[in-house]
């Protein structure tokens, strides 16, 4: 089912849930909510649905209200929680799916949401949240997400007019600072994850030698392929996995090819600062100590909803970095239009022919 720009704002006016709608280029937008820290959208000029995941809750009052009874996260949109998930979300990880635990600190959260200014909204919130595996004990965190438009990357090339003919882009940059209340052995990332809508190829960017570490079993070769200078991963929200990909083996930036159910062809590119030298501590719960993951990949098997998540996890802080704060930049750029002129884009922005 379809949720549309209008029908979110209903959701959230009827439940007296602060929010803000920040516009974008060529008349698109974003709505960022209070209730979980959301980005929703973005949403194209007509009434549109957006082109990230959405629960179906949204499309009627009575199920949204049950939606907010029940205390489930899972909106869609993009989001931000705090790695590592094996650390604040999972007690025991020899009964992972068993002691598997999102805390509510983490979402809906506590957030405060403000007008911060012309084309500029601020989410910020405080957490105490208790580790587990790789450390123990309870941890302090603030959390602040500064949200603003940002410009065409591509403005600047020689080719521009002739890539952007017919091509409608949009593009928003939130600046993420994580602050820890005491440096400890408890090491925390701010960690960014987009829901997807399926039927799309996530492109990543990535070296011949790049590592592929399955988080629940074996992921099926027919959904991924790996080549000289990428990799692709299918998003069909039917078939359960979860990949990482090893900080070395990557580069900052990487996209989702999909098409809208008018034909058009659309390129979500997140770009973000890619850092070997830091920890990167999220491991699979069967492998202690196989860590250095900064991005993820989670396809749903249905159970959920029938999404696909692109994940990355930003600067670690606490522990072995001797460092208490870190402040990142997450970059996302939209095109819509045309699939020839999309895919145009994408060799552009990421080295790889669609």
């Amino acid at each position: 089912m379809n949720v549309t720009h209008n029908q979110v704002l209903d959701r959230l006016e009827e439940n007296h849930l602060p929010y803000g709608v920040l516009p974008l280029q060529n008349s698109l937008s974003i709505v960022i909510t209070q209730r979980g820290g959301r980005i929703l959208g973005p949403y194209l000029p007509q009434d549109s649905d957006g082109l990230f995941w959405m629960n179906d809750a949204w499309s009627q009052p009575d199920s949204f209200r049950e939606f907010l009874k029940s205390g489930n996260w899972n909106l869609g949109g993009d989001r931000i929680w705090i790695a590592p998930e094996i650390q604040y979300s999972v007690r025991d990880r020899t009964d992972y799916w068993g002691t598997s635990h999102l805390p509510e600190q983490i979402d809906p959260g506590h957030y405060m949401l403000e007008d911060a200014g012309p084309s500029r909204w601020r989410l910020a919130q405080d957490m105490t949240l208790s580790a587990y595996n790789l450390a123990s004990g309870q941890k302090e965190l603030h959390l602040e997400r500064l949200i603003q438009p940002v410009p065409d990357p591509l403005r600047n090339v020689g080719a521009y007019s002739a890539l952007i003919d017919g091509v409608l882009f949009a593009g928003y940059e939130q600046v993420v600072t994580l602050t820890e209340g005491q440096l400890d052995d408890i090491v925390s990332e701010a960690w960014s994850l987009i829901q997807l809508n399926p039927g799309g190829e996530l492109l990543i960017p990535a070296s011949l030698p790049a590592e592929i570490t399955d988080y629940y079993r074996p992921i099926d070769e027919s959904l991924y392929s790996r080549h000289s200078n990428h990799i692709r991963l299918k998003v069909t929200g039917r078939h359960q996995y979860k990949v990482g990909i090893k900080a070395a083996h990557t580069f900052g930036r990487l996209g989702y090819f999909n098409h809208l159910v008018d034909g058009r062809g659309y390129l979500v590119v997140r770009s973000y600062f890619n850092n070997p030298s830091v920890p990167y501590g999220e491991e699979p719960d069967s492998r202690v100590g196989c860590r250095g993951h900064s991005i993820h990949v989670y396809n749903d098997g249905g159970q959920f909803g029938g999404f696909g998540e692109l994940e990355a996890n930003l600067q670690t802080i606490g522990g072995e970095t001797g460092r208490s704060a870190s402040t990142d930049q997450l970059v996302l750029w939209l095109y819509v239009g045309a699939s020839d002129r999309v895919k145009a884009i994408a060799l552009h922005l990421l080295g790889i022919e669609i």
